[in-house]
């Protein structure tokens, strides 16, 4: 601590003993209103005061044994060590810990109410604090982990440790660009949203209480002083904040705040524009430090701060931030060039969400992130300056007396001229934008409907056209766009996208194929509407089994996508999906689930729970952890993914079909064929009537049906459901489609357990080579046909061609999916199996051992 913040503790400790102790707390929250850190220390030492007076009235044992527990519950509360504080406040001590009770090992944060301030108000709004935490579930928000209260009675909260900085500090040690700060920016708005949603005020958004991790995964911390909007949504009595008991940090506080008056979301909107502001120009639109309470309160309440811009050139010896050299270089960039960026839409962005009157900001964090983020993009944002009679009404309001008035009003009028001025040729610009996008979009959309009319049987004389005539009359349009690249590529691209619903794989390439030529012509490699055809294109070759020629498309839209539009957006999150189930396709499931997660979380906080969006990546989750045995976890998924899209698309539609048929795989793997029978034929029933009976789908749903009976031993039933799914996948896959490859699996098991192992032996090895095509030499597809081989293999007496096969899948499975997964025991069992048969003990006894330490 420096000297003179010594002194000054010292001089407020000792003129807080000077008064009676039940005046101490309200002269000392006066005293240092504009300086909780200050307070804070000379709190604590009032309250060790008043703790060794209390000492000294007990006997020295009682006093020692006092010491003691609090020694001891600072040392460990429930079944977690504490190691060290790495946070003080308010309203509690944040502590580093460690769980170490055999359970498991777990870096935690344990934030616990300090013995000084174990008051009964502090204690409830402590709970109160804890079951806000337990209501908030969102990736930008620090998840509570546990509870509990400690020896001592005093509550506790356990929370995720975020090994992280200030976002400020982050941003400008690693000297973050505007754009990457805006978007870290638009991820804490978005959390903020989350609460607002969940009736959760935070009230206290300040730097220090949004940390970002080196991985740059952003966490929104400290709901210590947050408002309910219901109280009566917790199961206990909430403190009720009085007025004139103003919660929160003043160098972050809105006006209304400072002047007692009602809380509402709309604190948050000027608290994320105070995050925002400092982000932009590294400067507070005020400095409060010193300056007595009256003064600081006009400032925030009446006086408009410079804007963005303007404060971003203030002189070097201004108060309230860096050099303009210094916050410039921080940002990568030059004073005069940080100014440039910063004026027009960001500095309207954040004097919007600084209005002093809260009616006046965005009406919510979401949409001042949708700003930010069409700002990014290039787009016009929503918010608007002040009109110039709003402006002199505010000015003649604070200085009705001045002489000076009428000057300073003429100076305001000739700065908004020359603005508007500047603007004129950013408008034409935009207007130009935007006709183009117009012309575009209502050419494809007037045709669409045009095309739909014509086919609705209750406007024409005949029979409705068929779809595939539609098509083609929507690729003639096409080709007459020839003179307008954009408006032919989105006719080309939705065209192609029809025809690969429809699964006509064949016509969809060509017509994608097209538009991504028109419009790299038309907008240059690294545009939006590029990145959207590779993803489009990408997407077709997915699911035409094509990996290897899908994926580079599908990551170079990603990286696209990432620059211009940044995170969380709904572009990047569905590209972050498909690549995910594109690696999960590939064997690489950790890969995909961690793809998937990143996808899932930004859906998540984009959507909300119920939107097909997220039902979408729930279900590429559940499919994932099944892959990788983990069947406890998927299944609640799955369930989840189905109620979802019955509540969204109804009972009748192919995305239900989907989900049912999925739980269904997932029961049957888990022996309850029972269960998984309805799902499996209300699937399909739904997809013949929406798909039509040469969908692929149908045939996915026709081998499903096939492996259902062949559980249960209805082997010829089973061996029709599967050559007629097989013939159905040819037709509308192609031969070497390595969805028709699971299929053909499917049949060889049947042929094996009838007895026509020469059969099943030609068909594996057919089943092989098409995944060895699609999916390389190393996959978890083809270590279970290495597996189903060696079993025909052995029955066909040709032991050493049977080991080797087993052998293989043995390695495959440990190096792909890790010795804890359920098939790696599964193919150590075989192993054990066939040396036994052989009269090889040893081997026999080696895989036995290595079963036995992998299932206990």
């Amino acid at each position: 601590m420096q000297a003179d913040a010594r002194k000054r503790v010292e001089e407020l400790f000792e003129g807080a003993l000077d008064r009676p102790a039940g005046e101490r707390a309200a002269w000392l929250r006066e005293a240092c209103w504009d300086d909780p850190e200050l307070h804070d220390r000379v709190q604590r030492l009032l309250a060790a005061h008043e703790r060794a007076e209390g000492v000294l009235e007990h006997p020295v044992d009682g006093a020692a044994a006092l010491l003691l527990r609090r020694r001891e519950t600072l040392a460990r509360v429930g079944p977690y060590r504490l190691v060290r504080e790495i946070g003080r406040g308010g309203m509690g001590s944040v502590f580093l810990a460690e769980r170490d009770d055999d359970q498991f090992r777990q870096q935690v944060a344990v934030k616990l109410v300090p013995p000084e301030l174990d008051s009964e108000e502090v204690v409830r709004r402590f709970r109160a604090e804890r079951q806000i935490l337990a209501s908030l579930q969102h990736p930008g928000i620090a998840r509570l982990l546990d509870g509990g209260v400690a020896e001592d009675g005093r509550p506790y909260l356990v929370m995720e440790y975020v090994d992280g900085e200030p976002v400020d500090a982050y941003c400008d040690r690693r000297a973050l660009p505007l754009d990457a700060r805006l978007r870290l920016f638009c991820t804490v708005a978005r959390a903020v949203h989350h609460a607002h949603r969940n009736l959760v005020v935070h009230r206290d958004l300040k730097p220090h209480n949004v940390l970002v991790s080196r991985e740059g995964e952003v966490r929104l911390l400290d709901f210590g002083i947050a408002k309910l909007l219901d109280p009566a949504s917790l199961p206990h009595t909430v403190p009720v904040t009085r007025t004139g008991d103003r919660l929160m940090t003043p160098q972050y506080a809105a006006p209304e705040q400072v002047r007692g008056g009602p809380v509402t979301t709309a604190v948050d909107v000027y608290g994320l524009g105070l995050l925002l502001y400092e982000l932009l120009c590294g400067r507070r639109p005020y400095e409060l430090r010193g300056r007595p309470p009256a003064e600081a309160e006009r400032l925030v309440c009446e006086v408009e701060p410079p804007r963005p811009s303007a404060a971003a050139v203030l002189p070097p010896d201004a108060p309230g931030g860096p050099a303009p050299a210094d916050a410039a270089r921080a940002r990568g960039t030059t004073p005069e060039r940080l100014r440039r960026r910063l004026a027009g839409d960001l500095d309207r962005i954040a004097m919007t969400a600084l209005r002093k009157e809260p009616e006046r900001r965005y009406p919510s964090a979401e949409q001042l992130a949708e700003d930010v983020e069409r700002c990014l993009a290039g787009r016009p944002v929503r918010a608007r300056g002040d009109s110039t009679t709003y402006r002199v009404r505010r000015f003649t309001g604070r200085h009705r007396w001045s002489v000076a008035a009428a000057a300073a009003f003429l100076a305001l009028l000739v700065g908004y001229a020359a603005t508007a001025t500047v603007q004129t040729q950013r408008v034409k610009s935009a207007l130009a934008r935007a006709q183009l996008e117009t012309e575009r979009a209502e050419e494809v959309t007037a045709f669409t409907l045009a095309l739909f009319e014509a086919g609705d049987p209750r406007r024409a004389s005949g029979d409705s056209l068929q779809v595939s005539e539609l098509l083609r009359r929507a690729e003639a349009r096409a080709d007459r766009m020839a003179g307008r690249p954009a408006a032919q590529a989105q006719m080309l691209d939705v065209v192609g996208r029809v025809h690969r619903q429809l699964a006509a794989y064949d016509r969809a390439q060509p017509l994608l194929e097209r538009s991504l030529a028109l419009r790299r012509e038309a907008f240059g490699e690294r545009s939006a509407p590029v990145a959207e055809s590779l993803q489009h294109l990408g997407e077709l070759l997915y699911v035409r089994g094509r990996y290897d020629e899908a994926e580079p498309l599908l990551r170079r839209a990603l990286a696209i996508q990432l620059e211009l539009l940044g995170e969380p957006h709904p572009e990047v999150a569905r590209s972050l999906a498909v690549l995910g189930v594109l690696r999960q396709f590939r064997g690489d499931y950790a890969g995909a689930e961690r793809l998937t997660r990143r996808a899932l979380a930004m859906r998540l906080a984009l959507h909300g729970e119920d939107h097909a969006d997220v039902a979408e990546s729930l279900n590429a989750l559940a499919s994932q952890l099944r892959l990788q045995g983990r069947h406890a976890e998927a299944e609640p998924l799955f369930r989840r993914v189905l109620d979802a899209r019955v509540r969204i698309f109804g009972e009748e539609h192919p995305e239900v079909a989907d989900a049912r048929s999925r739980l269904g795989l997932l029961l049957v793997q888990q022996g309850r064929e029972a269960e998984a029978e309805p799902l499996y034929r209300a699937a399909l029933a739904t997809r013949r009537r929406m798909l039509g009976d040469e969908h692929p789908d149908v045939s996915l749903s026709l081998g499903l049906l096939g492996s259902l009976e062949r559980r249960r031993g209805n082997l010829e039933e089973a061996e029709s459901l599967y050559h007629e799914a097989i013939e159905l996948g040819r037709r509308s896959l192609g031969s070497g489609h390595p969805a028709l490859a699971h299929t053909m699996n499917g049949l060889a098991l049947v042929l094996r357990d009838r007895g026509r192992l020469d059969q099943a032996d030609s068909l594996y090895r057919e089943v092989l080579a098409i995944r060895r095509r699609a999916l390389g030499e190393e996959h978890p597809a083809i270590a279970m046909t290495l597996s189903q081989l060696g079993g025909v293999l052995r029955e066909r007496g040709d032991l050493a061609g049977a080991e080797a096969m087993l052998l293989r899948s043995f390695r495959m499975r440990r190096k792909l999916l890790g010795d804890a997964h359920p098939h790696v025991s599964e193919s150590a069992a075989l192993l054990v199996s066939l040396y036994e048969a052989a009269g090889r003990p040893e081997q026999a006894r080696a895989f036995r051992a290595f079963v036995h330490d992998t299932v206990n």
